[in-house]
C-alpha cells in the first residue's frame, strides 16, 4: 500500500499533465476547463444539467437522507436495546452468581452439619459399644458368680443331706441304744 496517495486531477477538471520532478505544477488560480469540457472562464456559470435530472437527484438524495436517518434511528434503538439487554443479562448473571454462592454456602453448611452429626452418631455408637461390652462383662461376671454360688449351694445341700443322713443314722443309733438301755434296765 502506498502511504502517499494522490487524487486524480481529472476529477476536478485539471489538465492531465505529468509534472516532472523539479518543475512547478500548474497554477491553481488559472481557470481550467470544466468537467463538461467547456471553458471555465465564467465562474458563476451553472452546469448544464436538465432540471428533471436535478429534481430526481434531489428526490433520491432526500430519500437516501430519510433512509440514513431511519437507519440511524434504528441503529440507536438497537444500540439502546443491546445496552439494556447487556444490563439485564449482567444483572441476571450477578443474581445467578449470588444464588450459586448462597447454594454453595448452604451446601457447605449442610455438609459440615452432616459430618458433625455423623461424628456424633459414630461417637455415640462407640460409647454404646463400650458400655455394651462393659455390661456384657458385668453380666458374664455375674453369671460366673451365680454359677459358683449354685455349685457351692449344691455342695452345701449335699453336705447338709449327708449330715442329715448322719444325724438320722446317729438318731436311729441313739434311739436303738436307748431302747436297748431301757430294755436292759428292766
Amino acid at each position: 500500500m502506498n502511504p502517499h496517495r494522490e487524487l486524480n486531477p481529472q476529477l476536478f477538471g485539471a489538465p492531465t499533465q505529468s509534472v516532472e520532478p523539479g518543475k512547478l505544477a500548474a497554477d491553481p488560480r488559472v481557470p481550467v476547463s470544466s468537467v463538461m469540457g467547456s471553458p471555465a472562464e465564467e465562474p458563476n456559470r451553472r452546469v448544464p444539467y436538465a432540471p428533471v435530472d436535478v429534481k430526481a437527484l434531489e428526490a433520491n438524495l432526500a430519500n437516501l437522507r430519510g433512509s440514513v436517518l431511519g437507519m440511524e434511528k434504528r441503529t440507536e434503538t438497537l444500540a439502546f436495546k443491546m445496552e439494556e439487554l447487556a444490563r439485564t443479562v449482567h444483572a441476571r448473571l450477578e443474581r445467578f452468581s449470588q444464588a450459586i454462592v448462597r447454594v454453595e454456602d448452604s451446601q457447605n453448611k449442610s455438609h459440615q452439619e452432616s459430618a458433625q452429626k455423623f461424628a456424633m452418631v459414630a461417637a455415640k455408637v462407640n460409647e454404646r459399644k463400650i458400655s455394651d461390652m462393659k455390661i456384657q462383662e458385668l453380666v458374664d461376671r455375674h453369671n460366673s458368680i451365680i454359677r459358683n454360688f449354685e455349685n457351692r449351694l449344691l455342695s452345701m445341700q449335699r453336705l447338709v443331706s449327708e449330715q442329715e443322713m448322719s444325724l438320722h443314722n446317729a438318731q436311729a443309733a441313739l434311739d436303738e441304744a436307748r431302747n436297748e438301755i431301757s430294755r436292759l434296765k428292766r
